[in-house]
């Protein structure tokens, strides 16, 4: 993989947030196996010694974006889940759209480098999801349903459970490397069917399926 060589000078502290923020971005878009910490010193500007200052193997380096990652995460889902200025179903929205944004950055070679080469990274952030990001969701679909924006009668923790497990059976490497997915449209199309359902009545118009997730697929 080759870079571009972005030359500049900062304080130790700007250096290691600018050499995080570089390395999620390209760690996400060409996976973890593709990048080197040589192309990575190279295309940050810095030599190999500075970069093995502030970290000491590429796995290190990784496992140092995705706590930046998982933290900035939790923090914008938070936020969203939170905003009592917005009704439930506005706010369950944007957790959704954020979250659909968020996969849309993660390569499908990212994903199986995370899931075949560093599973204890993967299984660390399985249990973020279970841990933090399920709660906040689960938090704001009980709200509703206290505040009869949702029906009554939804047993929201099995729906959670119903809609977890379904990403999280489908959102694998094996199963997107052999479908003509990406992890957004997948993520996408599971909060269709579970949403919407798939009668014409029900989804209000909306197109249903892989046509609409479609029109916004990035080329």
């Amino acid at each position: 993989m080759k870079t571009k060589n972005v030359s500049s000078v900062s304080a130790p502290a700007d250096l290691k947030l600018r050499i995080l923020e570089r390395s999620r971005n390209l760690f996400f878009k060409y996976g973890y196996s593709r990048l080197s910490m040589d192309e990575l010193a190279e295309d940050l500007g810095i030599s190999k010694a500075t970069l093995y200052r502030h970290f000491p193997d590429k796995e290190a380096l990784l496992r140092a974006v995705m706590a930046m990652t998982r933290d900035r995460v939790l923090g914008q889902l938070q936020a969203i889940v939170r905003d009592d200025r917005l009704p439930v179903k506005a706010r369950l929205t944007a957790y959704l759209e954020f979250v659909s944004r968020f996969m849309s950055g993660l390569s499908r070679d990212f994903i199986r480098d995370l899931r075949q080469k560093l599973p204890e990274l993967w299984k660390e952030m399985d249990a973020f999801r279970r841990q933090k990001v399920f709660p906040l969701v689960s938090e704001v679909i009980m709200e509703g349903v206290r505040k009869g924006e949702i029906k009554s009668d939804l047993d929201g923790r099995l729906f959670l459970e119903i809609f977890w497990y379904l990403v999280q059976e489908f959102m694998t490497p094996d199963w997107i490397i052999s479908h003509d997915y990406s992890p957004s449209e997948l993520l996408e199309s599971i909060i269709d069917i579970v949403f919407y359902g798939i009668f014409v009545e029900e989804k209000s118009g909306r197109k249903s399926g892989r046509q609409a997730v479609g029109k916004g697929r990035k080329k």
